[in-house]
């Protein structure tokens, strides 16, 4: 039963990761007419309509009446709805989507460093800072400053998110254990769309109705099959299995990523995009790798491996 539910676990992970792939070229697509904020929350309210559709097919509109995952579900609402996805709409504004998809990636390093080190205070072990310094470096190969020496701060906003992403996760898993994926995910998306439409509404101007007509199709792709689809399968996955072992799994999603971009952008990868793709899988490597438990001692004969004598005394003892 276990193994059957890892192997579950694996395949969503899967099926999320070559949807996801897709996603920072449909967000760079829908800023033709589109503010990044506005994308963001129109985006996420679509999401929401997907979930609704699920919550009323699977007749699971009462588990929203569950108090006790109310508090789990606004965190992980805060991490990864508002403040995840507004800095990730944002910082594609002013990167490209390879580089999103390489940075998002650290997500396994800042999932170590907070789940592992600062949650659950485990050892640091040399493979795990070995694999820390190698993520990081990949990630420098991005994130220096070129050419003009100026900070892109594209690149620093998809590293927040990353950064903010093992907070919400760890909400949601929680809350998993008390209500279903898509009560979790309906009530993000609503919550979370809102506020980034609120956010939009201060912060941005207003596009006008042709503009929204005009990135429709991008919003529902984002909405349904990106937002929706992907994240509900990612979310179950991380019920099933652990989410260190998840977003390892997920190493294959730049080079995706990076062959949409050039299919649909005409994006073509740099040297330093494909050179930052090799500390980073071996970061990830080292820091997913189980770590090995010495094999139990063989049972000693009986008899041997004992001091001359203690059978005795051990036998009189007992008397």
């Amino acid at each position: 039963m276990l193994l059957h539910q890892e192997r579950q676990g694996e395949v969503n992970v899967l099926l999320s990761t070559l949807l996801s792939s897709a996603l920072p070229v449909v967000i760079i697509l829908s800023f033709t007419n589109l503010p990044p904020l506005f994308s963001a929350g129109m985006s996420t309210l679509f999401a929401g309509g997907f979930f609704a559709c699920l919550l009323t097919l699977k007749r699971e509109w009462p588990f929203l009446l569950r108090c006790t995952a109310w508090r789990d579900i606004l965190l992980a609402t805060f991490f990864i709805g508002i403040a995840g996805y507004g800095c990730y709409f944002l910082g594609l504004k002013y990167t490209t989507a390879g580089n999103a998809a390489i940075l998002s990636t650290t997500e396994v390093f800042f999932s170590f460093l907070i789940l592992g080190l600062l949650l659950r205070h485990e050892p640091l072990l040399p493979r795990t800072v070995a694999g820390a310094v190698c993520m990081v470096c990949g990630a420098l190969l991005i994130l220096l400053p070129k050419g003009t020496g100026a900070w892109q701060w594209g690149n620093l906003l998809i590293l927040l998110s990353a950064a903010l992403a093992p907070f919400g996760n760890r909400y949601a898993q929680r809350a998993r254990k008390v209500v279903s994926t898509n009560v979790i995910m309906f009530c993000r998306s609503i919550i979370s769309g809102g506020c980034l439409l609120l956010l939009a509404l201060t912060f941005e101007q207003t596009p006008t109705h042709e503009a929204v007509f005009a990135s429709l199709a991008f919003l529902l792709a984002n909405g349904f099959l990106l937002l929706g689809l992907s994240v509900s399968l990612w979310v179950e996955a991380i019920h099933l299995i652990p989410i260190t072992k998840a977003v390892a799994m997920v190493s294959i999603l730049p080079l995706c990523t990076l062959l949409v971009a050039w299919l649909v952008l005409h994006e073509t990868p740099s040297v330093l995009q494909i050179a930052s793709l090799l500390p980073i899988a071996a970061g990830m490597f080292l820091l997913t790798k189980p770590a090995r438990t010495p094999p139990l001692p063989a049972p000693l004969p009986q008899g041997e491996g004992r001091p001359h004598g203690m059978e005795k005394v051990s036998l009189e003892k007992g008397q």
